[in-house]
């Protein structure tokens, strides 16, 4: 506690635990009155992200234009940093001539078209290529002698196996299999999920009550 005896830090926390406090109190639905004053409040917390953003985009771009001035080592990825974000902002500005007829929202519908034509193929390669990561990954594993690596490897090489065509057309395998999906992975999926949860009320409540100010402490 001893933010008590610094004003700043103080008021900075009574800030954040009263807002936040406001937000969620509109959230639950408790008392109506305080609709009104959360939304205004929402709204400023999304104007001044939005500002933080074209900041943080600035500073990112002078950055790398730095980089290309001097002839850094590696400034190429810098121009294709730079040109990728240039290119999304325009798309989002004017939209993809002869591709995509510029809808009422020109803040949504070509910047969704340009990730269909450009990100999604290039997403779908990299993911291509995790298999050849995995099986490099598989190999160290083994030659580090490690039992839990080499549990970790058997387990996925049993699941991929399972999953072929051929195997799933053996009696009771495919019934066996849905059983581990739909009971062991989902009990364990759950359990992560529920793990996520709790760490982030935890965490929430934390800094509401000023024991944690990540917008504070550098």
């Amino acid at each position: 506690m001893q933010f008590l005896n610094d004003p700043k830090r103080l008021l900075a926390i009574l800030i954040v635990g009263i807002v936040g406090l406001i937000v969620l109190i509109d959230f639950v639905g408790v008392i109506p009155s305080v609709a009104s004053v959360a939304f205004v409040l929402v709204d400023w917390a999304a104007t001044l992200t939005a500002l933080g953003i074209l900041v943080g985009l600035a500073s990112v771009a002078a950055t790398h234009v730095r980089r290309m001035v001097r002839r850094d080592r590696e400034w190429g990825y810098s121009a294709v940093l730079l040109f990728g974000m240039l290119t999304v902002v325009v798309v989002g500005i004017v939209g993809i001539p002869g591709i995509t007829v510029l809808p009422q929202n020109l803040a949504e519908e070509p910047i969704r078209r340009f990730f269909e034509i450009v990100y999604e193929p290039l997403a779908s390669s990299l993911l291509a290529l995790l298999a050849f990561f995995s099986l490099s990954v598989a190999l160290r594993s083994f030659q580090r002698r490690s039992a839990e690596a080499i549990v970790i490897v058997v387990v996925a090489l049993v699941v991929l196996v399972l999953q072929l065509p051929l195997v799933a057309t053996v009696p009771y395998l495919d019934q066996a299999l849905r059983w581990v999906n739909d009971y062991a992975a989902l009990a364990g999926a759950r359990g992560l999920l529920i793990g996520v949860a709790i760490g982030t009320l935890v965490a929430g409540v934390r800094v509401f009550l000023g024991f944690d100010q990540p917008y504070l402490d550098r």
